[in-house]
């Protein structure tokens, strides 16, 4: 159970607590989570400001509970035969690639508000969150790597760690910019956007992979 948290014990109280979730997710959607108070919280859900702390011990309490629900609809996302990404190394790597950054984009878009959540306070709140977001990135990494090595015939990079390293790193830069903060920094001076955006993000990774390394 998420620290902090207290132990739903019956059903009301679980019922008092995914109520209070879901109000959560609500405020999200309209406005940062430190700009959200417990009142929000409570009145978003139609419920007192004592039925929260009965459940949260305080507001930082929601906080891996947010990285939760990423998690779940992470995995929800990647487990839908729908939505899950195929890499078909006859259609080759740049439609390979193509595949991956629609799939990652059609993802967020939806989530945006949980997963900015999740982005930031994982950072700003290890102690709440332990290693769970390090494991994430493990597993991407992991991931680009078995499917760079579909392609070793037109990958001219080296097929090892770094590569997959830089891969999931681009990637993810390209979703926390454009997708997760569209109006600061960076992301706010590209005019394109949705599948366009992921298309061409994509090219940038595939002229990387193919070009010989500089000697």
């Amino acid at each position: 159970m998420a620290e902090g948290v207290k132990p739903a014990t019956q059903k009301r109280s679980r019922e008092t607590r995914d109520k209070l979730v879901r109000a959560l997710e609500v405020e999200l959607r309209s406005r940062a989570f430190d700009q959200i108070s417990v009142a929000d919280i409570a009145k978003q859900a139609g419920l007192s400001v004592g039925s929260v702390y009965r459940r949260f011990e305080n507001k930082d309490a929601f906080i891996p509970v947010i990285f939760e629900i990423y998690q779940a609809r992470l995995m929800e996302f990647n487990s839908n035969p729908e939505t899950q990404v195929r890499v078909e190394p006859e259609f080759g790597l740049r439609q390979a690639l193509h595949t991956i950054a629609r799939s990652g984009w059609e993802f967020l878009v939806p989530e945006a508000h949980i997963i900015r959540a999740a982005h930031l306070y994982g950072r700003l709140r290890p102690d709440l969150i332990g290693d769970e977001w390090d494991a994430l990135l493990e597993a991407s990494v992991e991931g680009y790597m078995k499917a760079l090595e579909e392609f070793s015939d037109e990958i001219k990079r080296p097929i090892n760690r770094e590569t997959a390293e830089l891969v999931t790193y681009v990637f993810s830069s390209i979703y926390v910019e454009k997708g997760l903060y569209p109006k600061d920094g960076p992301g706010a001076i590209v005019s394109i956007d949705g599948d366009k955006f992921a298309i061409e993000m994509a090219e940038f990774i595939y002229g990387y992979l193919v070009t010989e390394p500089a000697s």
